[in-house]
Formats: structure tokens, C-alpha cells, sequence
């Protein structure tokens, strides 16, 4: 079997994220190309990308944030100085799932993270993917006020640790 490539995102990856994205979650969340690429833009060393053999199976974008969750389907405003790295949508192919790649792809940001510097991730669960989030180490955050395009969603936490990134040499392999 091909090897699993995770590999940071480029400006040249947004049509077959976009394409991804829209197979990968219902159309209330499929958010328009500018606002994928302000997102590319404000974490580019957060963002990332699953592929094998040049075909692109999943993504992740994440970026430095602070306060509450940015809101969805519009460029990103302003930040102020950051206390986190928001994660703010990861998908996989159907295909993908067997091999790992959701994982992946939260690792690298994990250790994107931590090498940054920043005491937590935090991200808005929507659907089943609660349970993947609590599974990575995330709780949920009941109290916090979301926009309502956030639809049925929780907010999501989990610190960070300067041991995260110890234990991550080589995320290929």
C-alpha cells in the first residue's frame, strides 16, 4: 500500500480541499474559497494536508486564535494576541479513515502547537465527531456560547503539554 504523506497545505491545495470539504460535510459548513484561504494565511504553520501518491485524502486548518470561535463561512477578522490554536475543520476521505489519517493530521497540529508555544487547541465539535475529539484528549466546554452557525456544536478543549511534541519525532512515519 502507497505511503500516507502528511505534509504542510498550499495555496495550490484549496480547490481540492474546497472539493473535499463539500463531499465530507453537509452544505450548512462548506465555507467559500476566500475564507479557506484566510485561514491558510493566519495558520499556515498549522495547516496540513493527508495525500498518497499526489491524490489528496484529508486536511486540517488550524490557526493561532484567542477568545471565542471565529465564525464560520467569512474571511478571518483580526486577532489579538493568541492564547490557542483553534482547529477549526479536519476532514478525510472515506477512504482514508482505515489508514489513519484524521489522527495524523490532528498530530501534526498538536505538534505544530506545541512548538509555537500555545497552552491549548480548541475547536468547535459538530455531529459524531464529538467522540473522535474526546478520543485525542479534548473535553467539552458546556458552558461556552457559540454562534448560531455553529449549529448542534460543542466547544472543545485540551492543554497542551512540551511532552506532546517529545513523543512525535517523524509524523510519516
Amino acid at each position: 500500500m502507497p505511503e500516507l504523506l502528511i505534509r504542510a497545505m498550499r495555496l495550490a491545495d484549496l480547490p481540492g480541499v474546497f472539493a473535499l470539504q463539500c463531499r465530507a460535510h453537509p452544505a450548512d459548513y462548506h465555507e467559500p474559497l476566500e475564507a479557506l484561504a484566510s485561514r491558510l494565511r493566519a495558520g499556515h504553520a498549522h495547516c496540513f494536508v493527508a495525500e498518497c501518491v499526489g491524490e489528496l485524502l484529508g486536511y486540517v486548518f488550524a490557526h493561532p486564535w484567542s477568545g471565542e470561535p471565529p465564525p464560520l463561512h467569512v474571511p478571518l477578522p483580526p486577532s489579538r494576541p493568541p492564547d490557542h490554536v483553534f482547529l477549526h475543520d479536519l476532514a478525510v476521505c472515506q477512504a482514508s479513515r482505515r489508514r489513519a489519517a484524521g489522527g495524523r493530521l490532528h498530530d501534526a497540529v498538536l505538534e505544530s502547537a506545541v512548538n509555537a508555544g500555545l497552552a491549548d487547541m480548541q475547536l468547535v465539535a459538530v455531529g459524531a465527531a464529538r467522540v473522535f475529539w474526546l478520543r485525542k484528549g479534548f473535553v467539552e466546554l458546556p458552558q461556552a456560547r457559540l454562534h448560531p452557525a455553529y449549529g448542534d456544536a460543542v466547544l472543545m478543549r485540551r492543554e497542551l503539554d512540551l511532552r506532546d511534541s517529545a513523543a512525535r519525532t517523524d509524523l510519516n512515519q
